[in-house]
């Protein structure tokens, strides 16, 4: 299976540590992944035809990944998902599938008939959340994992950052989106359901 390994935050090192993550150089380990501030991207550990077609850029590795995952003042222990839009979800999946070697998890219309079809990709720890869109392709939000989002969303305000209060979440558990305006990107932190978390997950799978 495929692993997202490296991903593009954008916005500085300011901006991430008011939203409680311990930033290094501007580079952030979350979880499993990877991640270098600036602007949006990704990287996979394998790709079995060119990415490029994917219309993101492609992050290559320059140096082995450090087992060393810090503790973040947030309480973030791994991203959830990353949200992909694409203009047409046939084209992405057929070339989604093709780069990763992998078919989609599921692909339905979660938010019912009114919503956007999506696509969902297990790639390691995370999920892509492909979603159509009609709008050219682009890495738009992230959503990351917190086993306590109340302590989260305290963090989260002691370091300065704009977050709004927990509401529950459509997949289950519950939901804290950041302001938009903050790094005009889709950030919100995610606890599963304290029961099963798999439930926070199975729609997807």
């Amino acid at each position: 299976m495929p692993n997202l390994t490296r991903l593009g935050l954008p916005g500085d090192e300011q901006s991430w540590a008011a939203l409680g993550f311990t930033v290094t150089d501007g580079r952030v380990r979350i979880g499993a992944v990877d991640c270098v501030l600036g602007e949006a991207a990704w990287g996979f550990d394998e790709t079995h035809s060119a990415p490029e077609v994917l219309g993101i850029r492609h992050l290559e590795s320059t140096a082995p990944a450090s087992d060393w995952i810090p503790a973040h003042p947030n309480g973030v222990t791994k991203i959830d998902h990353v949200v992909y839009w694409v203009p047409e979800l046939n084209e992405a999946v057929t070339n989604l599938t093709a780069v990763l070697g992998i078919p989609p998890r599921r692909r339905f219309f979660p938010r019912g008939p009114e919503g956007p079809e999506m696509a969902f990709y297990r790639v390691g720890e995370p999920f892509l959340e492909v979603v159509s869109s009609g709008r050219p392709p682009a890495l738009v939000g992230a959503a990351f994992t917190t086993p306590d989002l109340d302590a989260t969303i305290a963090a989260v305000r002691a370091a300065g950052g704009p977050i709004g209060d927990a509401k529950p979440a459509v997949q289950g558990g519950r939901i804290a989106s950041v302001w938009h305006g903050h790094l005009t990107w889709g950030i919100a932190f995610v606890t599963p359901p304290s029961r099963n978390t798999e439930t926070a997950s199975r729609q997807r799978d």
